[in-house]
C-alpha cells in the first residue's frame, strides 16, 4: 500500500537553525524540497550560498580512509558525544599512525621492485663469473651494459669503423645479443648515439651492488624475502589499527558527517532577516508527531498541507506492504515506481506470481528446496531480496506440488503422494484451458483496477472509454460471455449482448475526443477527421487482437506445468537405467539442473506475465521513491 504523505512546512528563528534542526528535523522521517523550486511566491526569502565549513574535514577523512583501505559507505551521520577538539585529535592520530606504517610499507615495496628490477637485468648473464666490483671500479674507460636486436649486431662493425669501442658478447638468443660495450669517455657520447641508433636497450646495474651477476641475485634474492617479511608484519599492524580503531574513528566521522549535513540543510532554508524556511514531504502519522511535538514553542512553528493543494508538486511514494510480500516491491520498482494517486500494485503482483509460479512448478521436494534455500539466504543475509523471493515461491510450489501428487519429479504410476487436484500430464487439456481461465479472470480484475485509478486520478479516460476502462471490460466480459456460450451450445439471444459489445467498441474508437469533452476542453473534436478515423480504426483493430493475444499468452503457464514434469521424467528415465550409485548421483545432479534452470525460466515467464499482460492495464509507474533525510541525531 502507498502510505499517506503531508507536506510540512517549518518556520523557526534564524539564528536557532542549528539547534532547530538538530532537534526536529534530523532523525526525522522528511524528504526536504526547495522551497525555491516548490512555491511561486517566495517574495522576501533569500538562499543561502555559503560554503560548508566541514567540507575539507570531510574530505579529509575520506582521502584517509581510501588511503588505508578502510570501507566506510555504510557509516551514517550520527551526532557523537564528542567534542570538536576531540574529534580533530583522533583523526590527526589515526592520520599520523596509518601513513607511518603506509609509508614504511611503499618504501620497503619500492625497494624490493628496485631490486627486482636489478634480478631481472641480470638474468642473460647470470652464469657468467664476471665481477660488477671490476666493471664499476673502471676509472679510464666507460661500459654499457645491454642488448642489442641479432639484425643489429650483424651490421655493428660498419657503424662503429674505428671508433674506440669494442662489444663483447655474453649471450645470444633468436632475437637478441646481450653484452657490455666498452668506450673511451671522450668518444662516450657519440658511441652511445651509434648504439641508440641500433635499438641497444640498456640495463642499467646499480653502483651499490657487488659481485659476479649469481652472488648479486642470490643476495637481492634473500633480502627481498626479509623485506617481505617485514612488509607482512607492517600490514598486519595496519589491520590491527584498523580493527583497534575503527570504532572511534567512525564515531569521529559519523560527528563530522553530520555537522556537514546540518550545514547543507541550509541550502534548503531559505530566510529572511530573522527566519528561516523549510518545506518537506513526512508520512501523515509522523508529521502530526511532528507537529505535537513543537506545539507550544516559540522558536518554531509547524503547518501541515494537504499534498493536493500544492499543484506544482510531485508528490513522492512510499511503500509499505507485509514482510512476505516486500521483495515483490523490487519487481514493481523495475517497472517504475507507482504514482502517489495510483494503486500500489506491489500485492496484487506477489499474489498474481507467486500462484503462477507454483503452478507452473508445482513439486513438494523441489517447493521445499526453494523455501529452504531462501530461508538460509535471508538469515545468512546473502542474495538480497532473491532470497526472500524465493519463501514464497517454495509454498506455492509445495502446495501445488501436493495438488498435482508431484513429489522430486515422480508423479502417476510412479507417484509417492496421492494428487489431491489431479496430475496436468495426465491431464494436458484440462491445465491449459485451466490457465486461460485464469488468466481472463486476471485481465478483468486488472481492468477494474484500472477504473479504480482512474477515479483517484478523476482521469475519464480510464474510468470509462479506454480499452482497460469500463468500455473494454464490458466488451471484454461479454465477448467471453457469448464466446464460451456458443461453444458450449447454450441457446441464447445474444442481441443485447452484441449490442452491448459495439456500444463498447465504439466508446472506446472515440476514446480520445469523448475524454476530452468529459473534460469540457474547447478542442474536443479532432481537427483531422479523415486521419483520426484511419488512426482509430487501427488503433481499434490493435486492441481487440491484443485481447486475444493476452488471453492466449496465458497458456504458457498450463505449458510450463507440463515441461516441468518433462524435464523430470527423463530425469527418472537416465536414474532407472543407471546403478544404484549412479542413480543417486543422477538424482541430485538432475532435480539440482532442474530447480535451477526451469525454476529461473518460470521466474521471467511469470514476471513477463506480470509486466505485459497486467501492469500494461492498469499500472503508469511514472511517480518517485521518498527518500528521507538518512541523518541520526
Amino acid at each position: 500500500m502507498i502510505i499517506p504523505m503531508k507536506l510540512v512546512n517549518i518556520i523557526g528563528l534564524k539564528d536557532k537553525f542549528d539547534s532547530i534542526a538538530t532537534e526536529y528535523i534530523m532523525g526525522r522521517n522528511i524528504e526536504l524540497e526547495n522551497p525555491f523550486l516548490l512555491f511561486k511566491d517566495t517574495k522576501g526569502f533569500v538562499q543561502y550560498n555559503g560554503t560548508n565549513p566541514y567540507e575539507a574535514r570531510l574530505k579529509r577523512f575520506t582521502d584517509l580512509f581510501e588511503y588505508a583501505g578502510l570501507e566506510y559507505s555504510d557509516v551514517t551521520a550520527k551526532r557523537a558525544r564528542m567534542s570538536e577538539e576531540k574529534t580533530e585529535e583522533v583523526a590527526a592520530k589515526f592520520d599520523e599512525t596509518v601513513h607511518n606504517i603506509k609509508k614504511k610499507i611503499e618504501d620497503l615495496e619500492k625497494e624490493i621492485q628496485n631490486a627486482d628490477a636489478i634480478i631481472a637485468s641480470l638474468q642473460p648473464i647470470l652464469q657468467s663469473d664476471i665481477n660488477v666490483d671490476d666493471l664499476t671500479g673502471l676509472k679510464f674507460i666507460k661500459f654499457r651494459y645491454g642488448r642489442l636486436p641479432v639484425y643489429s649486431y650483424e651490421k655493428l662493425d660498419a657503424y662503429l669503423g674505428d671508433l674506440p669501442a669494442y662489444f663483447a658478447v655474453i649471450r645470444s638468443d633468436k632475437s637478441n645479443v646481450w653484452g657490455f660495450y666498452f668506450v673511451s669517455p671522450e668518444s662516450a657520447r657519440h658511441v652511445d648515439h651509434i648504439f641508440a641508433s641500433l635499438y641497444f636497450q640498456r640495463e642499467w646495474i646499480d653502483s651499490d651492488v657487488h659481485g659476479t651477476p649469481g652472488e648479486i641475485t642470490e643476495r637481492l634474492k634473500a633480502d627481498n624475502e626479509l623485506k617481505r617479511g617485514e612488509i607482512e608484519k607492517l600490514d598486519a599492524e595496519l589491520a590491527g589499527l584498523l580493527e583497534n580503531s575503527r570504532d572511534e574513528i567512525f564515531e569521529a566521522f559519523a560527528n563530522v558527517k553530520f555537522y556537514y549535513e546540518l550545514n547543507n540543510l541550509k541550502k534548503l532554508a531559505p530566510h529572511t532577516k530573522n527566519c528561516f524556511y523549510m518545506s518537506g514531504w513526512m508520512p501523515e502519522k509522523e508529521a502530526e508527531q511532528l507537529r505535537r511535538d513543537t506545539e507550544g514553542k516559540e522558536e518554531i512553528s509547524v503547518i501541515i498541507q494537504d499534498p493536493n493543494v500544492v499543484g506544482n508538486a510531485k508528490i513522492p511514494t512510499k511503500l509499505k506492504n507485509p514482510r512476505i510480500l516486500k521483495p515483490f516491491e523490487e519487481f514493481v520498482k523495475m517497472y517504475g515506481v507507482p504514482s502517489y494517486n495510483e494503486i500500489d500494485p506491489t500485492p496484487l503482483l506477489g499474489i498474481v506470481y507467486s500462484f503462477l509460479f507454483g503452478m507452473m512448478f508445482g513439486d513438494v521436494g523441489h517447493g521445499i528446496v526453494l523455501f529452504l534455500a531462501g530461508l538460509l539466504m535471508t538469515l545468512l543475509k546473502k542474495g538480497g531480496f532473491i532470497g526472500k523471493l524465493l519463501v514464497p515461491l517454495g509454498i506455492t510450489s509445495t502446495f501445488f506440488g501436493f495438488l498435482y501428487g508431484t513429489f522430486f519429479g515422480f508423479e502417476g504410476a510412479e507417484a509417492i503422494i496421492k494428487p489431491i487436484w489431479f496430475t496436468p500430464s495426465e491431464n494436458m487439456t484440462d491445465i491449459l484451458l485451466i490457465t486461460v481461465f485464469i488468466g481472463m479472470g486476471i485481465i478483468l480484475f486488472c481492468m477494474l483496477v484500472n477504473i479504480v485509478n482512474g477515479i483517484k486520478q478523476k482521469n475519464p479516460q480510464k474510468i470509462f472509454f479506454s480499452q482497460n476502462g469500463l468500455a473494454g471490460f464490458v466488451f471484454y466480459a461479454l465477448a467471453l460471455f457469448c464466446g464460451l456460450s456458443i461453444l458450449n451450445g447454450a441457446q441464447h439471444s445474444y442481441a443485447a449482448a452484441f449490442a452491448a459489445i459495439g456500444i463498447s467498441l465504439v466508446l472506446i474508437f472515440l476514446q480520445e475526443p469523448l475524454s476530452r469533452l468529459a473534460e469540457r476542453k474547447r478542442d474536443w473534436m479532432p481537427k483531422e477527421k479523415g486521419g483520426f478515423l484511419v488512426q482509430s480504426f487501427f488503433e481499434l483493430f490493435e486492441i481487440v487482437l491484443s485481447f486475444v493475444t493476452n488471453t492466449i499468452s496465458f497458456v504458457r503457464v498450463g505449458a510450463f506445468a507440463l515441461n516441468h514434469a518433462g524435464m523430470m521424467s527423463v530425469v527418472i528415465m537416465f536414474m532407472h537405467s543407471m546403478s544404484k550409485t549412479g542413480s543417486v548421483a543422477v538424482a541430485v545432479f538432475g532435480n539440482l539442473l532442474v530447480i535451477g534452470l526451469e525454476g529461473l525460466i518460470v521466474g521471467i515467464q511469470v514476471l513477463r506475465l506480470g509486466f505485459y499482460e497486467m501492469f500494461s492495464r492498469f499500472y503508469d509507474g511514472s511517480g518517485r521513491e521518498f527518500k528521507p533525510i538518512n541523518i541520526k541525531k
